[in-house]
């Protein structure tokens, strides 16, 4: 049966992270609107992953409908909260301990991907399946994750980075983050036995979805929606520097008095 979940811990975190923004906020004289948009984007992100029929359907029958989950905790809701950042406010977050260190480029992808490929491990995809503070564990890990892998990226964090990379290692470097989750993906799509026991015994909500085809499908949702926000990013970055090198260019003409 398809339920809509209600867990105190999520509505507990969301208050904390929407609270800790306000926090951050005061005193921030960069601080715009826009950062409070995000903001909300990004925890309605994590609410629709952890608290509607998404929630349900993961933990009880559909291996698709999971990695969709992952997809929302890892690579949809860190980009739309890090974006919720001014300057001013990344500022102060950097003072923490550890910080620093483990948002620097080389650091976060190989945090990320071990991520996810630890985490899509049979025997460790199927405990968390069978237990719910370690399942609790798993989407702090992903979200976790994904924060670090798109701090160097996104304007406002990578500004505090040791090693401030170019626009066009930024690309290079969205284009390597792909590769874990690429690799999670094609195992799941070529493969012709099921990898995750759980989903074996599951109940079957559509006619005919047999585990293998609900797990080659969730290779497909990995594998797809991951590439578009990561391509979201890359265009994102692609037009800025684009719009940077055409205004140079345009002042440059300006100072020689060409038209």
């Amino acid at each position: 049966m398809i339920t809509w979940p209600f867990d105190w811990t999520v509505y507990a975190g969301l208050a904390l992270l929407f609270f800790g923004h306000a926090w951050l906020a005061r005193g921030a004289s960069d601080a715009q609107p826009r950062h409070t948009v995000y903001l909300l984007a990004g925890l309605a992100t994590l609410w629709i992953a952890l608290e509607s029929p998404i929630d349900t359907m993961s933990d009880r029958y559909l291996d698709s409908v999971h990695m969709l989950q992952h997809v929302l905790l890892g690579f949809v809701a860190p980009p739309l909260l890090l974006l919720s950042l001014s300057r001013e406010m990344v500022a102060r977050i950097v003072r923490a301990p550890g910080v620093r260190p483990l948002t620097e480029p080389v650091q976060a992808q190989v945090i990320a991907a071990a991520v996810m490929i630890a985490w899509h491990l049979p025997p460790l995809y199927d405990a968390t399946l069978r237990s719910e503070d370690l399942h609790i564990v798993e989407h702090l890990t992903f979200i976790g994750a994904g924060l670090a892998l798109f701090w160097p990226v996104i304007e406002a964090t990578s500004e505090h980075a040791r090693w401030r990379m170019s626009a066009g290692a930024r690309l290079v470097y969205l284009l390597l983050a792909t590769l874990p989750q690429d690799g999670v993906a094609l195992a799941l799509i070529f493969s012709r036995v099921p990898f995750y026991e759980f989903y074996t015994h599951a109940p079957r909500l559509i006619e005919g979805l047999t585990p293998v085809i609900d797990q080659t499908i969730a290779g497909a949702v990995l594998m797809i929606f991951g590439k578009v926000t990561m391509a979201v990013a890359a265009l994102a970055i692609f037009f800025r520097w684009f719009g940077a090198e055409h205004g140079s260019d345009r002042g440059i003409e300006s100072r020689l008095g060409v038209r």
